[in-house]
């Protein structure tokens, strides 16, 4: 069975993490990979001030691991430019996908007609939209899937179950991607959704993830970590270990998709 990790941050500082800021080096990624069985990760770049080089040293790990690693390009989707750097992502990072933490809680936004040629990039690299989604933005992402059918989306993290709130308080408003074939879902970062983080076992984080599984179906989830973030709640063997152990849900062929064979076919790795 492949095991793929669909969602790692890797660079050499990374600031939150103090004092343990270099928790996030390729040679400990590769190390804990070696240690659970995982053969390929993704990496989501991290352009901050304290890592504004992440594009270009994730490009590089790529091109040296190419049997381990393979990198997105994080891209500022509200510039006016961001189609051209979508493009540019494919041509000069070889990247997989396109990673985009938004900069407003409302993405709506991205249905403006001033959008389409970003829409078009996509569709012409076939790159995959990597989406930070949360709850109050689930609706618009479920939109824009039907809108541009010939991009795959791509929610980060169980679709941000921790953002659930009095107005967003399930996952009802993004059940319409179960008639969709380009809306895919990471379980990833369980921890940001339990009520006990340290606990791979936890029931609530696992029936969210039930729950992605009766909505997306066992061909559209792939596993992944948040390694390093994830690493001050749980082991990476852990990370891996609740869906592959503690979830009591899945079959064996349920299992391999999920794990692996999902990313292998959505990032042809």
């Amino acid at each position: 069975m492949r095991i793929i990790d669909s969602h790692v941050h890797v660079l050499n500082n990374y600031a939150p993490m103090e004092p343990f800021a270099d928790m996030g080096r390729v040679d400990r990624l590769l190390h804990q990979m070696d240690s659970a069985g995982v053969e390929m990760a993704i990496m989501l770049p991290v352009v901050a001030d304290f890592s504004p080089d992440n594009n270009e040293e994730c490009a590089e790990w790529a091109r040296q691991y190419p049997d381990r690693l393979a990198t997105m390009t994080d891209v500022p989707l509200h510039e006016t430019q961001s189609a051209e750097l979508v493009i540019k992502a494919k041509e000069k990072y070889q990247a997989v996908g396109i990673s985009y933490y938004p900069n407003t809680q409302d993405i709506s936004w991205m249905l403006k007609k001033e959008y389409n040629q970003l829409w078009e990039a996509f569709s012409k690299t076939e790159l995959i939209c990597n989406l930070q989604v949360t709850p109050a933005n689930h609706a618009t992402l479920v939109t824009l899937a039907k809108q541009y059918s010939s991009v795959n989306f791509l929610c980060n993290h169980l679709g941000l179950p921790g953002g659930f709130d009095k107005d967003y308080p399930n996952y009802n408003f993004l059940r319409p991607v179960n008639q969709l074939k380009n809306v895919f879902i990471k379980a990833s970062a369980f921890y940001a959704a339990a009520q006990k983080p340290w606990d791979p076992r936890c029931e609530q984080a696992l029936e969210y993830f039930t729950e992605i599984l009766r909505i997306f179906g066992p061909g559209r989830i792939l596993w992944g970590t948040d390694w390093p973030p994830a690493s001050n709640h749980l082991t990476y063997r852990q990370a891996l270990d609740i869906v592959r152990i503690f979830s009591t849900d899945i079959g064996e062929e349920e299992l391999t998709r999920i794990l692996g064979k999902n990313a292998a076919d959505l990032f042809n790795i």
